[in-house]
């Protein structure tokens, strides 16, 4: 949570563009109270005739995904002020190359997350702050995993 997978072709991006992309994206969430060991950002290479946009294999061309978990844009304004954070994440890096770039956002049941086989703290202040702190995922009480 959140988890950014990008579908590129071999040589679109450098190391250091998907450096400064991966770093970008942590500081993203590290501003809204997200811990920095939570953001996965993962650069999947596809060779050139195993990935089609307009039936064609093309060049130049990055499909990411990004994936959240626990948390909701509580409105309207707040998502689209995400969607905008995001273009301006990924503007930066793929425009002056002449990428053309898309995206889509899922939102999946924090239920559903786990860290560690522990559901994440992040309704309870004091315990969140402790995995804000230490940048890591703390064991605590009754969201132990079963053993």
């Amino acid at each position: 949570m959140p988890r950014w997978t990008f579908e590129v072709t071999p040589d679109t991006l450098s190391r250091a563009e998907k450096d400064t992309l991966a770093k970008a994206i942590t500081d993203n969430y590290v501003r809204v109270g997200i811990p920095a060991f939570l953001v996965n950002v993962f650069f999947h290479e596809n060779r050139i005739g195993t990935f089609y946009s307009g039936g064609k294999t093309p060049p130049n061309t990055v499909f990411f995904v990004l994936d959240h978990a626990a948390r909701y844009f509580p409105s309207e304004e707040v998502r689209l002020a995400f969607i905008d954070s995001v273009n301006k994440i990924v503007e930066p890096v793929l425009a002056p190359k002449g990428v053309k770039w898309e995206y889509n956002i899922y939102e999946h049941p924090a239920d559903n997350w786990r860290v560690n086989g522990m559901i994440p703290p992040v309704q309870q202040k004091d315990l969140w702050e402790q995995w804000m702190e230490r940048d890591e995922a703390v064991r605590y009480g009754e969201y132990l995993a079963k053993e």
